[in-house]
């Protein structure tokens, strides 16, 4: 008797759990149609029917993997989460001086040299928040990444003090971008950058 032949699955996902590769690939392209639409039309524009006509499926399909507009802006949420967590692993990995690497990487991945966002992080977030609301259960998430964050730039080899600042002062630029209050002159902003990452290693 001839034996069914199992479909090859992609087993990479974080989770442990094996995905088909076309099931993992439909849920990017979700989460990329969604995030492009909240970024260039804000919350109006994340209509469900256009996300998946924008992702190439079926809205069943977009309902299969995001069950509501709510479970979809938490799905950008976490792979926000994901991709900040990711930056900062590689850039703390790649430092030669390991005291102090992990606060230079939040630095560097929270805000560029010009002291403006490293990414389209505080957009995203503006509209993230726009959607779910501030009060919402799945930024509790959010909050308890960033407590990790700062209990790791505190166990970062350097005084805990300076990291905290240091860390403070990137959440301080970005959250001005996202509340969207008038950004430091050039000159000035790569002047506290520079400052700041010096500070990293006093």
């Amino acid at each position: 008797m001839a034996l069914a032949r199992t479909p090859k699955r992609d087993c990479t996902i974080p989770s442990g759990r094996c995905i088909s590769a076309r099931v993992a690939g439909a849920r990017e392209r979700i989460l990329n149609a969604a995030e492009a639409r909240l970024l260039a039309g804000g919350p109006v524009s994340l209509v469900l029917d256009a996300v998946a006509a924008d992702a190439g499926v079926s809205k069943g399909g977009l309902l299969y993997h995001f069950a509501s507009k709510e479970a979809l802006v938490a799905g950008l949420c976490r792979r926000m989460l994901e991709r900040f967590d990711a930056d900062l692993d590689a850039l703390s990995g790649s430092d030669a001086a390991p005291a102090g690497a992990w606060t230079r990487a939040y630095l560097a991945s929270t805000v560029t040299d010009d002291g403006k966002p490293a990414d389209n992080s505080a957009r995203l977030m503006a509209g993230i928040l726009a959607t779910l609301g501030r009060d919402s259960a799945h930024l509790e998430e959010v909050r308890e990444r960033f407590a990790s964050w700062h209990a790791r730039l505190e166990a970062d080899g350097i005084d805990e003090t300076t990291a905290t600042v240091v860390g403070l002062a990137a959440d301080g630029l970005w959250l001005s971008a996202l509340l969207g209050l008038p950004p430091l002159d050039v000159e000035t902003a790569r002047e506290v950058i520079r400052a700041l990452r010096e500070m990293t290693r006093a």
